[in-house]
């Protein structure tokens, strides 16, 4: 039995596609958000789990592989799959979508190793700051002035309510749900007067070659916030790969 940690496009791509391939999969995520189709057929896990009761899952459900499929920023879910999996020795492998250094643009941003250090870079530069980190994020930036950030979140009633907690005026929310192509990118950056963007390494899915190309037509800069480093086991690409990686094990129990 497999089991894939979710929450992704990435995520429920490799649950189908291991579902497709025969193999059978349980899909766990915090919410339905990204969810494989109904149509597939594959048992499901909705909420989250800290290390230990993932690792009774792991044993209830004689899981043989983990894939973890999370965000590439959500770090706690990463370390309890890890520790679960150490613990019962069952295998791990995390899909790890291509960053920024696979990019063609990897050249035209600041890197920050931490939201810290984006912080301090923008209170010495004026300016108008999209960011695009996500509402979880958001209280990091409390140590500029409220009337410089503009934050681009989805629009749910919960997250539009935490950016009026924080102090923003409603001008100030951008609440959409992309994808956004270069040309909405452009236009809020223009329409915004935004100087600065700010966005986690997130990939191609994550849209952030389009910020980037936005920024500079725009003449904004990009501040890309690394990802969490972890020392993971193995480690594949994409969904395709990883099934690629387990099709000689077809005969087997993974």
């Amino acid at each position: 039995m497999i089991l894939v940690l979710g929450g992704t496009a990435d995520g429920r791509e490799a649950a189908e596609r291991l579902a497709a391939a025969g193999r059978s999969v349980i899909y766990s995520s915090i919410s339905a958000y990204n969810a494989p189709a109904e149509s597939v057929r594959l048992g499901w896990h909705i909420g989250a789990m800290d290390a230990q009761g993932l690792a009774a899952m792991l044993r209830e459900r004689a899981i043989t592989l983990l894939v973890d499929g999370t965000h590439p920023y959500a770090r706690t879910a990463s370390e309890n799959a890890l520790a679960a999996c150490r613990e019962l020795g069952v295998r791990y492998i995390r899909l790890e979508r291509p960053g920024l250094e696979a990019m063609a643009e990897k050249d035209a941003v600041i890197r920050c190793e931490s939201y810290e250090a984006a912080v301090a870079y923008l209170k010495t530069h004026p300016g108008n700051v999209l960011t695009t980190t996500g509402s979880r994020e958001l209280s990091r930036y409390q140590a500029l002035p409220r009337e410089r950030v503009f934050p681009r979140v989805l629009p749910t009633a919960e997250v539009i309510a935490k950016c009026e907690e924080l102090g923003y005026l409603p001008r100030q929310i951008v609440a959409m749900q992309g994808p956004f192509s270069f040309e909405l990118n452009a236009a809020m950056i223009h329409a915004l007067n935004i100087r600065y963007v700010t966005t986690k390494d997130s990939g191609d899915i994550g849209g952030v070659a389009e910020k980037i190309r936005a920024a500079a037509a725009c003449g904004a800069e990009v501040l890309c916030i690394d990802r969490p480093k972890l020392d993971y086991p193995e480690t594949v690409a994409t969904a395709e790969a990883l099934v690629a990686r387990l099709m000689p094990q077809k005969g087997g129990q993974s």
